[in-house]
């Protein structure tokens, strides 16, 4: 577990500093994706921690692992991870951990997230969508009206649309839990961090339903990714 929890921070820090030579991560999904603020780096944070507890959850199987592996992510954030540490950054670690564990190891033939999470993800794809379509995309913190082809919305809104199929048709626990944990990633973001509360929050309301979209999205596809190299684990060491 503590190598996944290195690896968690050694790609959480420095392998985007790599990846995105030139800009940051405010450059990338602002810029780049036109997507609205504050909070849509949650794409990009909040989906690396999620696919690297759930990595852990699916490897270890035992309750407590996402939890322990969190507080080994917060060791390596504190020592080595050269990032701004303050207390609101710790927590939401260990809260989104929980969130993991609560949901992931639920029984997926009886959980009630087999009938939500396809309703959650539709609403939220289809309102994402919609904004994108009646030209009322906005990017940015500052609330600017995309120019030109809204990519980062239609994006975003699509895919969304793409996993309520899939959780419709395949009611996997693990999706919930990723897009959950992204989801509290960024409304815990949008409650204690920053200097003011209100300047937190999007300047406009219907953007709130857009960034709950980009972080369930990001979390969905943190656990196919985690859920998928498990998988691949399993069969090829002969494991069911």
């Amino acid at each position: 577990m503590a190598l996944l929890a290195f690896l968690e921070m050694l790609t959480g820090t420095f392998a985007l500093q790599y990846f995105l030579s030139g800009t940051d991560t405010s450059g990338f999904v602002y810029g780049a994706l036109g997507l609205p603020g504050p909070g849509a780096g949650v794409l990009v944070f909040g989906s690396i921690l999620c696919f690297w507890l759930m990595l852990g959850l699916l490897a270890v199987k035992k309750t407590g692992t996402a939890i322990v592996l969190s507080v080994m992510v917060m060791a390596f954030d504190l020592t080595i991870g050269g990032q701004i540490i303050t207390l609101q950054s710790l927590d939401v670690i260990l809260i989104a951990a929980v969130i993991i564990e609560v949901l992931a190891l639920l029984p997926s033939n009886k959980s009630p997230v087999n009938s939500t999470m396809p309703v959650l993800m539709a609403v939220l794809g289809v309102f994402t969508l919609g904004l994108a379509v009646t030209g009322q995309a906005r990017m940015g913190e500052e609330g600017v009206p995309v120019a030109g082809f809204p990519i980062g919305y239609v994006t975003i809104g699509t895919v969304a649309l793409c996993y309520a199929l899939i959780c419709y048709r395949y009611p996997v626990t693990w999706f919930a839990a990723g897009a959950c944990a992204n989801m509290y990633y960024v409304l815990h973001f949008w409650l204690f961090w920053g200097t003011s509360f209100a300047g937190r929050f999007p300047v406009s309301p219907e953007l709130i339903p857009v960034l709950f979209c980009v972080a369930a999205v990001g979390g969905v596809i943190a656990a196919t990714g985690a859920y998928g190299i498990d998988r691949f684990r399993a069969r090829s060491t002969g494991r069911s």
